[in-house]
């Protein structure tokens, strides 16, 4: 629907061609209801495809018809909550990646803090060795 300057909301009105008839429907959206239409008009050719469908009931025809829909509807449907599902699943392999990243990180940072500890003390030894080498050194001459 389109909004007005008041803020209100205002259906849009547009002609679908659904069986061979033009309607005139309102709603949010043109593009929306032409694509409805559309999807109408391609079940109505494949139910009526169907062996016998002219020698049908018409309310047989029309439930012919909703069944296909309502089966359309839930495959779709279906295969959205697995898209969710898998959505979900990568979210929480992503959030434990995350968690491992900044796991390793702080690992990371505490070994090249002990490196560096280590390192000053190796230094502190090399000098006191140097020192005791000319501590001897000296005490000979």
């Amino acid at each position: 629907m389109t909004r007005t300057s008041d803020n209100t909301e205002k259906a849009v009105s547009t002609d679908v061609l659904i069986g061979g008839k033009v309607y005139s429907l309102a709603g949010a959206d043109a593009e929306h209801l032409q694509r409805v239409a559309a999807l109408l008009n391609s079940k109505l050719v494949e139910v009526r495809g169907t062996a016998g469908y002219k020698n049908m009931d018409p309310e047989y025809r029309e439930l012919l018809l909703n069944l296909n829909l309502a089966d359309e509807y839930f495959k779709v449907r279906e295969e959205a909550d697995r898209y969710k599902d898998e959505a979900a699943s990568m979210e929480n392999e992503l959030y434990t990646a995350r968690h491992d990243l900044v796991s390793m990180k702080l690992k990371l940072e505490n070994a090249l803090k002990q490196q560096d500890v280590l390192e000053r003390r190796v230094e502190e030894w090399k000098s006191r060795y140097e020192e005791l080498k000319g501590e001897q050194g000296s005490s000979r001459s």
